[in-house]
């Protein structure tokens, strides 16, 4: 029923991942991956993983990171009819979300994306904006149009033709720009409130896994000046480290259940 496609830079967070989408996953799925990095205790977690018989395959791998290019390869080598394409600091999902994709897709022929939801508190937005300016689409199924990327992005098969043409870059707003070739045939993405992940954005969540040097370098790389100003203003306020296990808890906790149901995104976890 579904191929998730990942490309792995940071290993840290693509391991709990890989681990959170095998165990949670109650349909016919695999895991695609490109590996843009060379981590041997990583390829061994992958290598474990494979001989226990989960359905993992490697299509490549480039020592030298080239980025959003890799996912183009992955989805030629996607077999099932829901495609997702999955940014590598999305750690943990919530269940059922297959299930509801694929419901959602069938009552709704015109949509062909969606793109979950994230986890919001006060020190994370997941990279989505405030709910208040999207559009509502269908309440009782959680749709909304608005900003979408490519956070946790489920397309359906039949979307593979108009994927946008490659830009000469290694990082670009792939979902966002699926949903823009789709919209100029009449179709549409959608986020959908109804299933959502854990984006880990933000210094604080990214220190707690020990990824926020690596985050700061990365943004640095990419000229997201506001954002490396942003992570470095935090390194002297950032709260003990048991504050942040029982809010990670509290997020993993949440995110064992299906949702269902059409939330309210913006909620604080206190």
């Amino acid at each position: 029923m579904i191929s998730y496609c990942i490309v792995s830079l940071r290993p840290r967070y693509s391991s709990l991942l890989i681990a959170d989408l095998i165990r949670k996953t109650t349909v016919p799925f695999e895991i695609l991956l490109w590996l843009n990095i060379d981590d041997p205790a990583y390829e061994s977690f992958l290598q474990e993983h494979i001989a226990q018989g989960e359905p993992i395959r490697i299509i490549g791998k480039t020592i030298e990171n080239i980025g959003m290019q890799a996912y183009y390869p992955l989805f030629d080598q996607a077999r099932y009819e829901l495609i997702v394409q999955i940014d590598d600091d999305v750690i943990a999902v919530s269940r059922t979300i297959a299930e509801q994709a694929r419901d959602i897709f069938l009552r709704f022929p015109r949509v062909k994306q969606l793109v979950a939801d994230v986890w919001q508190d006060d020190y994370t937005t997941g990279a989505r904006p405030p709910l208040s300016i999207y559009r509502l689409y269908r309440q009782d199924y959680g749709l909304y149009e608005g900003p979408i990327d490519g956070w946790f992005s489920i397309f359906h098969r039949s979307a593979l033709p108009w994927l946008p043409r490659l830009p000469r870059t290694a990082y670009f707003p792939l979902g966002g720009m699926l949903k823009n070739s789709l919209k100029n045939r009449g179709l549409l993405g959608l986020l959908c409130a109804r299933f959502k992940v854990f984006h880990v954005i933000g210094p604080q969540y990214a220190a707690y896994f020990g990824m926020l040097e690596a985050e700061i370098e990365k943004y640095r790389r990419l000229g997201r000046t506001e954002i490396v100003e942003w992570y470095e203003r935090a390194r002297n306020t950032l709260p003990d480290r048991d504050t942040m296990t029982c809010r990670v808890n509290d997020i993993l906790a949440a995110l064992e259940h299906p949702i269902g149901e059409p939330i309210n995104c913006n909620r604080s976890s206190g």
